[in-house]
């Protein structure tokens, strides 16, 4: 289950998420669900990446891989 979620992030398919994609992934819920970002300012959904970024990846080259979001659902329980 926990790869299904990852790879439904990963929108282009390279086997990374991106800051793009982890924005996609905070704000958009599908057609039938409401758009978050009228509820959060684009400098919460950024902080909110940066955060993420900041403590998942683990190699710093601004991507979370399979192994780091695994990693990073272990500490995050």
């Amino acid at each position: 289950m926990i790869y299904y979620l990852f790879l439904v992030h990963d929108l282009n398919g390279d086997g990374f998420l991106d800051g793009h994609e982890l924005r996609i992934a905070f704000t958009d819920f599908g057609e039938d669900h409401e758009d978050a970002t009228q509820y959060l300012a684009l400098d919460e959904v950024t902080e909110m990446v940066d955060h993420v970024l900041e403590e998942d990846d683990l190699d710093g080259d601004g991507l979370i891989s399979w192994s780091e979001y695994l990693e990073s659902q272990q500490y995050h329980k």
